[in-house]
């Protein structure tokens, strides 16, 4: 059932009016189907994809903007996350099945004992905050190897983002953007898209921090 958040949804309006995207103040729960390969969206119960702004662009390809909210019962007591989405479906990807994310020290200590962890020589505090992993490890690599890409992630703190196939979603756990950030968001999702598909070499991202 869609939860009304006066507030995001105002939010989400305001995002729709300035970009001149469809605004769905419900959502769309069919898209948790599109999405139930991510890793974000195997988490938790009591999935919501809601409030939502969509652009499609033709047949090939649309983008959605979202927040995605699910919450986590341990038994006794349960938490809530709530963050803001960006998701492209696009013919112009090929993407290897990937997820990269913040390293927290649960993740440090599961890369101690052998879990995953694409790092890179040349860029060492990339490779110590981040957490990178994939069946492809060449291919992935092949997609993160750009000292642009590598500074955006540097100056982030909470930003993850997965991909596969035709499919890449953008994210920052448990942060809901208002809506001069979900414009930029959208800017950034949309440059990642472009160098992800065709790895165009003169990529610059904006010097914003999305916590």
């Amino acid at each position: 059932m869609f939860r009304r958040n006066n507030k995001q949804l105002a939010e989400y309006e305001a995002a729709a009016r300035m970009l001149q995207w469809r605004f769905i103040p419900e959502g769309d729960k069919s898209l948790i189907s599109w999405l139930k390969d991510f890793r974000l969206l195997k988490t938790g119960s009591s999935r919501l994809v809601a409030p939502m702004l969509m652009y499609k662009g033709h047949e090939m390809e649309h983008t959605c903007v979202f927040d995605y909210v699910y919450t986590v019962s341990t038994g006794k007591s349960s938490q809530t996350f709530k963050q803001t989405v960006y998701f492209r479906y696009s013919k112009a990807l090929a993407l290897p099945h990937f997820i990269l994310m913040p390293e927290r020290w649960y993740l440090r200590l599961g890369t101690y004992f052998g879990m995953q962890d694409i790092d890179f020589v040349e860029y060492p505090i990339f490779s110590k905050n981040y957490l990178l992993q994939g069946k492809d490890e060449d291919y992935i690599r092949y997609h993160f190897d750009h000292p642009e890409m590598i500074r955006f992630f540097d100056q982030q703190g909470s930003i993850s983002m997965e991909g596969m196939n035709y499919l890449f979603i953008l994210y920052s756990h448990n942060v809901q953007l208002p809506h001069d950030q979900i414009v930029e968001f959208v800017k950034v999702g949309d440059l990642l898209h472009d160098y992800l598909a065709d790895k165009t070499p003169d990529i610059h991202l904006p010097d914003i921090n999305y916590e």
